[in-house]
């Protein structure tokens, strides 16, 4: 079991207006962090948790991890204005979590659209945004949850038949603490949130140039009707939209419509 999350150790590396719960164990921070937000919380507001009960994950997924050894984090921040490109926020996201892993050592990082981080070809982080309307503004609430330590994993009840992940104390040759990272990976989410209406295309180009995990791989793509096809991943457009080619022909697809999920091809190995 890793060191508990503190509350000083936030304040290093945190805005100090900042409001900031540490929860011993709650159902889903995303859940409980939307429920402040519509109760008229003060914002930007944040909140971790030990362990989750009902830790969720992108349409409708369970997201599972051990007690009190991954990072299991939420952040409320206000967007303003007509034109801030939202559809974009998942890789701003994901490119501060990238950035948090780099920072701590991780190597070989990338982002599988629109919103898992990998390394060396496994899971290691998953992101889950809701919005929230209020007073005329857009309310966000990011959900974050990233493997600092899964060496407990194969023993948890459904989590073994879990898809290849990894963890950060595998990746890295010097120790990093369990709060130490959980600091880094909220204040770069922040960041990011900062800058996000001025730098979302920039981030765009960066993930399309240096980070892109399905990009002239086999995908296969399952649409909400629960309709399956199949193509070469060849990256993304300028809306953030995954562009495929399947039958000789380019398809473009949201993240609202579909889930991706690589596989090997004789042509395009991982």
């Amino acid at each position: 079991m890793s060191r508990l999350l503190s509350q000083k150790q936030f304040e290093t590396r945190c805005p100090s207006e900042l409001d900031i719960v540490i929860h011993a164990t709650v159902d889903s921070t995303n859940s409980w962090l939307l429920q402040q937000v519509k109760a008229g919380s003060a914002l930007p507001r944040a909140c971790f948790a030990e362990q989750q009960t009902q830790g969720r994950g992108r349409r409708g997924k369970q997201w599972l991890m051990p007690p009190y050894s991954n990072i299991a984090m939420s952040l409320a921040w206000r967007f303003s204005g007509g034109d801030l490109q939202l559809h974009l926020l998942p890789v701003a996201i994901a490119l501060a979590i990238v950035d948090t892993l780099e920072f701590v050592g991780v190597r070989q990082v990338q982002i599988k659209w629109p919103n898992d981080v990998y390394v060396h070809g496994q899971k290691i982080a998953g992101i889950l945004i809701e919005t929230v309307a209020r007073g005329g503004d857009l309310v966000v609430v990011i959900g974050v949850g990233l493997n600092y330590d899964m060496s407990g994993a194969m023993s948890s009840s459904g989590l073994q038949d879990l898809p290849a992940f990894t963890d950060v104390c595998s990746e890295v040759t010097t120790a990093v603490g369990r709060d130490v990272l959980a600091a880094e990976l909220l204040a770069r989410v922040i960041e990011a949130c900062e800058v996000f209406s001025q730098q979302a295309y920039a981030g765009l180009e960066r993930f399309s140039r240096d980070y892109d995990f399905c990009r002239d791989k086999t995908v296969e793509i399952q649409s909400d009707n629960n309709k399956t096809v199949c193509g070469i991943a060849r990256g993304v457009n300028h809306l953030g939209e995954l562009v495929v080619e399947i039958d000789g022909g380019l398809q473009t697809f949201n993240s609202a419509q579909v889930s991706v999920k690589p596989r090997p091809s004789p042509e395009y190995d991982p």
